[in-house]
């Protein structure tokens, strides 16, 4: 897959391409997008939508924020403009007198694609110092300690491009390689098809109600993916009507459909009907939409059925 990464910093492309080679082909593009007045993740999310509409194509933006606790989290969102403008000496001057000394720079990253996006944000902690350490490199980086360092970051400046590194590539990966599920919401007048289940764990019987659909199949789109596996769980033929969000969890991430039936008779198929047994039963059931906040549906599921309804009006 290939991944656009919005930014002209060739040390952020380096810290991505560590983490994420071998996943995703990172491509850099850069323009000019504007910029809200609004905290940092405010920010990173209206880019990464003002990108994509560009692109139209699955892409990251990443934003960095700079708090100073004694200046009421100031300059967050504007970090680059103060950075440049106020530089390092100006950010002391604001800081004389000031015992508080705490600090933070917060990146967010964030991923867009057809689909939605997803927001990943790392924290990291420091103090601001009570003078600018000497040399050539970026005003914060003179002035900010981490936790655990004794010097101002630019102390460090041997070690390159680590100092753009953060948790939020990591995050992403974890993200990318979840398994991937898509599942259809389907209507008939006032119920909506659901599967039954009854599953045996340890001593315990748990009863909860579930969407129809399952795993998308490598060289599959997740619209593939809902028409075949409600053909296999129900045995009807349906088309999709839309799509209406993603769930992202932690063993997999869930992409809803309202779905529209075709043709065929409802009846319980595929492995669903292969494994059903006392221990991990499933029933097709056409539930009335007036009983959905009386079932139990792991995750966005109810909340998901309720859109659709919109959808369906």
């Amino acid at each position: 897959m290939k991944l656009y990464f919005v930014t002209s910093n060739p040390h952020k492309i380096k810290a991505c391409k560590k983490v994420l080679d071998g996943i995703v082909d990172i491509q850099s593009i850069s323009f000019d997008l504007p910029e809200i007045q609004a905290t940092s993740r405010e920010v990173a999310i209206r880019k990464s939508k003002d990108a994509y509409q560009k692109l139209q194509s699955p892409l990251i933006i990443v934003d960095s924020a700079f708090q100073i606790k004694a200046l009421d989290d100031f300059p967050d969102a504007y970090a680059n403009y103060v950075e440049h403008t106020l530089k390092d000496t100006g950010i002391l001057k604001l800081m004389e007198g000031e015992t508080d000394r705490r600090a933070s720079y917060l990146d967010t990253l964030v991923y867009i694609d057809k689909y939605g996006y997803q927001v990943f944000e790392d924290e990291t902690k420091g103090l601001i110092s009570e003078t600018s350490y000497p040399g050539v490199g970026e005003p914060y980086d003179k002035i900010f300690i981490r936790d655990g360092d004794e010097f101002p970051v630019i102390y460090y400046d041997n070690l390159g491009d680590t100092i753009y590194e953060n948790k939020t590539y990591l995050m992403l990966k974890e993200f990318l390689e979840k398994r991937k599920v898509a599942r259809g919401i389907t209507f008939f007048d006032d119920k909506v098809l659901l599967l039954h289940r009854k599953r045996r764990e340890g001593n315990e019987i748990l009863e909860y109600y579930a969407i129809p659909g399952g795993g998308v199949e490598e060289n599959e789109t997740r619209e593939e993916a809902v028409v075949r596996e409600l053909k296999e769980e129900t045995s009807i033929d349906v088309k999709i009507n839309a799509y209406l969000g993603m769930e992202a969890y932690d063993t997999g991430v869930c992409y809803y459909y309202v779905t529209e039936y075709k043709t065929g008779e409802i009846e319980l198929g595929g492995e669903e009907k292969a494994q059903n047994n006392p221990d991990n039963f499933y029933e097709i059931e056409l539930v009335p939409i007036t009983n959905l906040d009386k079932i139990k549906i792991y995750g966005l599921g109810v909340e998901m059925i309720k859109k659709a309804l919109n959808n369906k009006v």
